[in-house]
């Protein structure tokens, strides 16, 4: 389902494509994403803070078009957040989510994590479907409340974990 996508680190030629797939992807799902931007921060910045501190940033690509990406953001020693997982649209349903999740917890367990964790919120069910496919399961679910273009919003949001052991399908090795 997935031939012909690449999933490889993110380079500078990519930051500019990926920060549009980001914002698309945020405005295409306003129950599920905070929409003011600037809320989120700079993406740019954190990719380069993640990777000093043994995270990494993958996107997904068809030729020269990007379809999909995704983090992996250290906490501490222990723990690493995958988060900023996000497909194109017309991509989506094609394991492309998949491959990037799989490839970043493969990461996590090269690097030496002891567990991931991640959030989401309740109207994505293909996403929670996803991660709970692939090992993890809920930790807390709680309302987060944010202040959005000087309005309280509240989303119903599901806190997740995957405790790691060893890496037993060593994979290609894509995280610094």
């Amino acid at each position: 389902m997935t031939a012909g996508i690449a999933i490889r680190p993110a380079g500078p030629n990519d930051f500019e494509p990926l920060g549009e797939l980001y914002r698309h992807s945020i405005q295409r799902n306003p129950r599920g994403f905070i929409q003011d931007l600037t809320f989120h921060g700079c993406l740019i910045e954190d990719i380069l803070t993640w990777r000093r501190t043994g995270g990494d940033f993958l996107v997904a690509s068809s030729g020269d078009k990007l379809v999909g990406l995704g983090g992996l953001a250290p906490q501490n020693p222990r723990l690493a957040e995958l988060c900023k997982l996000h497909v194109d649209s017309e991509w989506q349903g094609r394991g492309i989510g998949r491959r990037i999740a799989i490839e970043l917890v493969e990461c996590a367990r090269r690097v030496d994590f002891s567990e991931v964790e991640l959030h989401v919120t309740a109207t994505q069910k293909a996403a929670i479907a996803l991660y709970w496919s692939l090992g993890f399961r809920e930790t807390d679910r709680k309302l987060f409340t944010a202040t959005v273009f000087g309005a309280l919003t509240s989303f119903d949001t599901i806190y997740m974990n995957l405790a790691l052991g060893p890496d037993l399908n060593k994979s290609n090795g894509l995280c610094a």
